[in-house]
């Protein structure tokens, strides 16, 4: 499969940036973690369709290397990354995925500048699905994102925040499958005050413009404010809230005119984890807007449960739970909208690290998707064995 010649550039792009900071910083401390996996996965229904299908059986290649360094201002981590990924019986296809994050942050006395970003070139049946919980036509997608922040300490509480994020989401085969490409453009600002040494404020405000030209011409911008509270319970308890409303105002060209509507949606997200000396276990319920390669503005419920348990000093189980509810968010500006979708995922797993440099990992998936206005459902069972190498680690220090 050809890779678009706009992610090669963006990744010599990103290499560049990434060696020049690292240069400028000359860092002290600077680290490489290759790791080589290969699995067999096994899917029920991979695509989640309703329709008639057949079993899919695949395996992936997967090389990947994390690097990071550090001086007494400045850390840059980041990981280059790819599956190989080949299918066939019910989906006879072959794809690459390409993972390129990376994270910069300097440090003064009092200021703190952060860069967040990279590419990404997977399925829609990954990144975006378990954000939206709306399954999309199989295709790949490339993803670019960029995010610089900066933090300034007033006192040893309070701190001034501000951030910008650019978003840019292509689709492979789109038109066909109709997807559309869309860019979202976002700032914020706030502050963070810490009341206690176990309790922290802040208030943050955001503006966000999304644009999918594709669909009528269809301009969105999603402005609004969050309140959140975070709170050590006790040594081992961790908890968090926040909440706010967003007005969401669209337009798209209708005939000869601009066709434009707004309201309010209001969103939020509540977090618990409780840690023991051998366990964590996590319970997470948000609700928030998405864009989506439908041309349309998602809202999205979710209610997830996340638990580890080390069984032995090799052994370590696992389960990850979630149940999402979307929708398009409804305005008389946008030519279509998406019924309520509920996704069920529910996955346990089990890790055994069989030695040194190598781990062996077992999962099974059971996924739903539920379209009650059309009283359509499909589901999938899902197994993967994933075998991997990690070879020494390899730093240095000055």
């Amino acid at each position: 499969m050809m890779i678009p010649s706009r992610a090669v550039n963006g990744g010599i792009a990103l290499i560049m940036v990434m060696t020049m900071a690292w240069s400028r910083g000359q860092a002290a401390e600077w680290s490489a973690e290759p790791s080589l996996a290969v699995r067999g996965v096994y899917n029920s229904n991979l695509i989640l369709t309703s329709g008639s299908h057949t079993d899919t059986w695949g395996h992936w290649v997967s090389p990947g290397l994390k690097f990071a360094g550090a001086t007494e201002n400045l850390e840059i981590s980041g990981k280059a990354a790819a599956d190989f990924v080949s299918y066939y019986r019910g989906l006879d296809t072959s794809i690459t995925n390409l993972y390129f994050p990376l994270s910069m942050k300097y440090h003064t006395e009092r200021e703190t500048f952060a860069l967040d970003g990279g590419f990404t070139r997977d399925n829609t049946l990954m990144g975006e699905l378990r954000q939206t919980g709306v399954v999309l036509r199989f295709t790949q997608r490339n993803y670019w994102n960029v995010a610089p922040s900066w933090t300034h300490a007033l006192t040893d509480r309070l701190s001034l925040q501000a951030g910008y994020q650019y978003t840019n989401a292509s689709y492979e085969n789109g038109a066909n499958l109709g997807l559309v490409d869309y860019t979202t453009n976002s700032g914020n600002g706030g502050f963070s005050y810490r009341m206690t040494e176990k309790d922290q404020l802040q208030a943050t405000g955001i503006f966000t413009d999304f644009q999918a030209p594709m669909a009528s011409n269809l301009h969105s911008t999603i402005s609004g404010g969050d309140l959140s509270w975070s709170r050590e319970l006790t040594e081992s308890l961790t908890g968090s809230l926040s909440g706010g409303a967003r007005l969401v105002s669209s337009s798209v060209d209708s005939g000869p005119s601009r066709v434009e509507d707004s309201q309010v949606v209001w969103v939020g997200r509540a977090n618990l984890q409780k840690k023991w000396i051998d366990a964590t276990a996590t319970i997470e319920a948000s609700r928030d807007v998405y864009p989506s390669g439908f041309g349309l503005l998602l809202r999205t419920s979710r209610v997830g449960i996340g638990m580890t348990k080390d069984v032995t000093e090799r052994v370590t189980l696992s389960l990850d739970a979630a149940v999402l509810i979307a929708e398009s968010v409804a305005s008389k500006a946008t030519t279509s909208s998406l019924p309520q979708n509920r996704y069920i995922t529910v996955t346990p797993a089990v890790r055994w690290k069989m030695a040194e440099w190598w781990t062996l990992d077992v999962n099974y998936t059971y996924a739903q998707r539920y379209v009650e206005s059309f009283n359509e459902s499909a589901f999938s069972n899902a197994a993967t064995v994933m075998l991997t190498y990690f070879p020494p680690k390899w730093s240095v220090g000055r």
